[in-house]
């Protein structure tokens, strides 16, 4: 499960600010939704055949997101029209959705996760509200509540997860990978409830004696730096350890994916019933390829959906401070570590079905030590399907 720090102690200026104005409205805000286009050609080299959603797709398409709003959900905010409107009583944002700067005719909520649901699971919130078509979910989260709550991922804007074991590289120079690492700390510190830890344990990778599943998310670093290592996100983590005011520290890092557990993270999941429905397959067949598209587009320019990001969360106004540095250093990192990318072929979004039953078969035995009830006999067919994707669409 996705876990994000949940104490922000206070970093350089640039980190805090949250922008003050944008294209869009706040929860303040009255803006004229734009005009809807019917039956329009889709913009010239875009994925989607049409941009027309309307008796298409429900007239508000619900997206439930995993955390408050960041760049790792670049390619839904994409899809954001200018004429939005964020509220901190629902920690939800709405407006026109659109497709390349053209109207599709349906509207587009996008909402908080984490905190924001009460630290509930999006899948349970799914099965809990069937006005959300589309979840974050990770594959290790499908696999652990398929049982009583399948869900099956129909497009992934990010090909690898940006989690990461970090540390003090200027006390431990040596160390390159979390094997390393574990060697010459005393503790490996995560969140309790993280599955990739137990993986790591029992490939030999990290002792069970030095984890410690009591970290809180704070920069623990500045205090412990040669005796511990501990939990973050290659997108986030560094750059703040970079920009501390109480001086910067240089840190390391594996990813987590780079050790062989390889889940895809946030992809678009639906309720696996969904799929049953021929509505909700048309829709998808129209909507799936914008995301796509919508994820290139982003890495290209992601000014716009940038103001909108940071706008939103200065509207929740909550402990989660999300800047236009914080946004650009997440995009340039996940550009450069391959989480935005084309995968083992030359399409974004699809999933590689080998890679998902290399990960079930690890994942199962993991859960198994973990007392999670997992059918053993579950194929990757069962959690992903590539029906929907555009496999034109690259980066």
């Amino acid at each position: 499960m996705k876990r994000r720090s949940l104490l922000i102690l206070p970093f350089g200026g640039a980190l805090l600010l949250a922008a003050c104005g944008s294209s869009g409205g706040t929860s303040s805000d009255t803006t004229a939704p734009a005009a809807t286009t019917s039956g329009s050609s889709a913009p010239t080299g875009s994925a989607a055949a049409t941009t027309n959603l309307k008796g298409i797709c429900p007239d508000k398409v619900v997206v439930q997101t995993d955390w408050y709003p960041e760049s790792e959900h670049g390619a839904t905010y994409e899809l954001m029209g200018d004429d939005y409107k964020a509220s901190k009583d629902s920690v939800s944002v709405t407006g026109s959705l659109v497709f390349q700067g053209q109207p599709t005719g349906v509207q587009l909520e996008i909402r908080a996760g984490g905190p924001a649901l009460g630290d509930q699971t999006v899948v349970s919130q799914m099965y809990r509200d069937n006005d959300i078509l589309f979840g974050f979910v990770s594959t290790d989260e499908q696999l652990k509540y398929y049982k009583d709550q399948p869900t099956v991922a129909v497009v992934a804007p990010q090909d690898k997860s940006p989690q990461i074991i970090l540390w003090d590289k200027t006390k431990h120079p040596n160390a390159k990978t979390i094997a390393d690492i574990s060697k010459e700390v005393d503790t490996v510190t995560v969140f309790g409830g993280s599955t990739y830890i137990d993986y790591l344990v029992s490939a030999g990778i990290v002792p069970k004696a030095k984890v410690d599943f009591n970290y809180k998310g704070d920069k623990i670093l500045t205090t412990k730096g040669a005796t511990v290592a501990h939990q973050g996100f290659a997108t986030a983590e560094p750059y703040q350890y970079a920009h501390l005011d109480t001086g910067a520290i240089d840190v390391g890092f594996q990813l987590i994916s780079d050790t062989g557990w390889k889940p895809y993270p946030e992809s678009l999941v639906v309720r696996k019933d969904a799929l049953t429905d021929d509505k909700t397959a048309g829709c998808l067949k129209a909507l799936v390829p914008m995301f796509q598209q919508a994820q290139v587009d982003y890495a290209k320019d992601p000014k716009r959906a940038d103001a909108i990001i940071i706008a939103t969360n200065s509207v929740y106004d909550t402990f989660w401070k999300y800047g236009e540095a914080d946004a650009s250093n997440s995009l340039k990192e996940q550009k450069a570590l391959g989480i935005i990318s084309n995968g083992s072929d030359n399409t974004l979004g699809n999933f590689d079905e080998a890679r998902v039953t290399d990960f079930v078969a690890k994942a199962i035995p993991v859960f198994k030590s973990e007392n999670v009830d997992v059918d053993p006999n579950l194929k990757a067919s069962d959690l992903v399907t590539n029906q929907f994707v555009d496999t034109s669409v690259h980066i």
